[in-house]
């Protein structure tokens, strides 16, 4: 079957996920299957093959080991339950897909601030001509001052920042989880029971394990069957992990061993509304609408350790770094993003490993800033309606590249620094930086050539500088609307000759599009997903879950369609992998013009 015939199949089968596929799969598929159930089968094969093998474990060893192929593959991608479904072959190629290219330099540096003034590089995405700005923080090899190891007097200073940052956003002792490294992962957590106080930037939305959480599968098939709503206090996800406009959700991933040994090393967050105004009991009438949301990979041993330390400190630090400025010009707001990722990273408790992704997404009124770092993923999408045939179509306007120590100017960087560059025979596998392994000795790879934490790599050029991007929601939808408006008018001049009688009649009708046609959403996403799910697919999914008719027999909720990712995501590793190994799955996703 050719492969975009396969991949619609696949799509659609997506949609209806829902409705347990009653209607169109074999008949010992019954309604009362869980959705759950598809990943059952994956469980067994992993306690089987423990069972049967000496397979050894490294805790999560998912950037420095693993042999995922990122190049092109084919995967299984899972339907309504085990016993059905659906192959999709894609290739994982962003060309199409506009990102910050991270090859621009620095022009120039204002010695005062003592901070590079970024080169602005100018894009735009090639379906609807939309412009942005976007720029790489790293001042280049030239004014490069080591950012990729710490010193020990930017260490202290932001060591200090942080706790000054965390306070100033009312944080407590249970808060802060000290004695855990798993607080924002457990069942328990107060925020999740409806216990003590939020940080003063509002409660965050923390993601559930879709499978090994038995409240949260419970949750998560009433919401298929419309038996809890939005407004139902009796569930605890929908207080915690999402509502119809923003959500997040994971899974733990398998890397060998027990499966109660298993560390989800995966982070993620979504903060709607992000009140950083709140932080320092700033006064001002002025509150923007704000939004910030964000996935952190942890990797290597201990690497779940600073995924953690990061979504615990990010939205504190930077709310107390925007709160402090006056007035916030896109420059402005882009060192700060910047400045961020550097104290994060050179406070973070990556001694002696441990390192994780960061991509996030912040919105100011109608201003979009995204900040990336390593090979998790984060898109703005734009999701719109036929006024006329009610149709509906999804695009991706942005998305962020892969950090991969490959590219020309990541590997000219590590070079640079004295490091070396792993390329796998024939391009099949992960490119990697070497580097010594401090609690082994040995020589370790790692997938990216940007990362938090990972201070050994960094001193072979891995750094934490994040690439940058600023959209703006107004100037993406007036871009969108006037080109989907000329398209049609310019359809509309033909016209179609009937061979009997000789008379010409349009075309077709022309719809015109207005502000309430066109949404735009975005979603950010670990390697764990993206490596099996084609970007445009969990963007058509999502908008499904985002912006179906609430009324409609069809219609899904965005926690259950970030769940149907999952587990077509988990479907395809085991296809791929045996059972042998499952990356952590994480995603979070939110609609940006909703009210938070």
């Amino acid at each position: 079957m050719h492969r975009a015939s396969v991949l619609r199949s696949r799509l659609t089968s997506l949609s209806h996920l829902n409705k347990k596929l009653t209607t169109s799969l074999p008949q010992q598929l019954t309604s009362n299957q869980h959705l759950s159930h598809r990943l059952a089968h994956l469980e067994i094969m992993t306690r089987h093959l423990h069972s049967t093998t000496s397979s050894s474990s490294n805790n999560g060893n998912t950037k420095r080991g693993s042999t995922k192929k990122r190049y092109a593959t084919t995967a299984l991608i899972a339907s309504a339950t085990a016993s059905v479904s659906y192959a999709g072959y894609f290739f994982f190629s962003s060309a199409a897909i506009p990102a910050v290219s991270g090859e621009s330099v620095t022009e120039e540096t204002d010695a005062k601030m003592k901070t590079a003034v970024f080169k602005e590089q100018l894009s735009s995405d090639p379906t609807f001509g939309y412009e942005y700005v976007g720029f790489d923080s790293y001042p280049g090899i030239e004014l490069d001052d080591g950012t990729g190891v710490a010193t020990a007097e930017l260490k202290a200073a932001s060591v200090k920042n942080v706790a000054s940052a965390l306070d100033a956003a009312g944080f407590d002792e249970n808060m802060r989880g000290e004695k855990s490294e798993s607080t924002t992962l457990n069942p328990n957590h107060a925020l999740r029971l409806g216990l003590g106080a939020c940080p003063t930037y509002g409660c965050p939305f923390l993601p559930s394990d879709v499978h090994y959480n038995d409240q949260t599968k419970l949750a998560l098939e009433e919401l298929r069957k419309k038996t809890i709503t939005a407004d139902d206090n009796k569930s605890s996800l929908l207080k915690t992990s999402g509502t119809e406009k923003a959500a997040t959700l994971t899974l733990i991933g398998y890397k060998g061993g027990r499966m109660e040994d298993q560390i989800n090393q995966d982070r993620a967050f979504v903060l709607s509304p992000f009140m950083y105004r709140n932080i320092m009991n700033e006064d001002s009438k002025v509150r923007p609408v704000a939004r910030l949301l964000g996935v952190f990979d942890g990797h290597a041993r201990l690497g779940e350790k600073v995924s953690e330390y990061v979504v615990k400190t990010l939205p504190a630090l930077l709310g107390s770094k925007l709160v402090a400025k006056e007035e916030l010009s896109n420059q402005e707001i882009g060192k700060i993003l910047h400045q961020t990722f550097v104290e994060i990273d050179a406070s973070s408790p990556a001694d002696p490993s441990g390192g994780c992704t960061a991509s996030i997404v912040l919105q100011i009124d109608s201003n979009i800033y995204i900040a990336n770092a390593g090979d998790s993923r984060s898109f703005v999408a734009v999701h719109i309606i036929d006024p006329i045939s009610k149709a509906e179509t999804t695009h991706i306007i942005y998305g962020t590249r892969e950090d991969k120590p490959h590219l020309s100017f990541e590997r000219l960087r590590v070079e640079a620094m004295g490091g070396n560059v792993y390329i796998p025979p024939g391009g099949k596998g992960t490119t990697r930086v070497l580097y010594q392994d401090p609690t082994t000795g040995s020589t370790s790879g790692l997938a990216m050539s940007r990362s938090l934490g990972d201070w050994d790599a960094g001193d072979v050029g891995v750094v934490p500088d994040p690439t940058i991007a600023i959209l703006n929601i107004k100037d993406i939808k007036s871009k969108v609307i006037e080109k989907l408006n000329k398209s049609c008018q310019d359809k509309a001049k033909e016209v179609e000759i009937d061979p009997a009688t000789g008379e010409s009649t349009p075309s077709s009708d022309c719809a015109t599009y207005g502000e309430n046609d066109v949404k735009v959403f975005t979603f950010s996403a670990t390697d764990g997903l993206l490596d099996y799910i084609p970007e445009n697919s969990i963007a058509e999914h999502v908008a499904k879950g985002l912006y179906n008719n609430k009324e409609a027999e069809q219609n899904i909720h965005l926690l259950t369609a970030c769940e149907d990712l999952i587990y077509a995501a988990a479907q395809g590793w085991q296809e791929d992998k045996g059972g042998r190994y499952r990356d952590d799955i994480a995603i979070s996703v939110a609609d940006l013009e909703s009210d938070p």
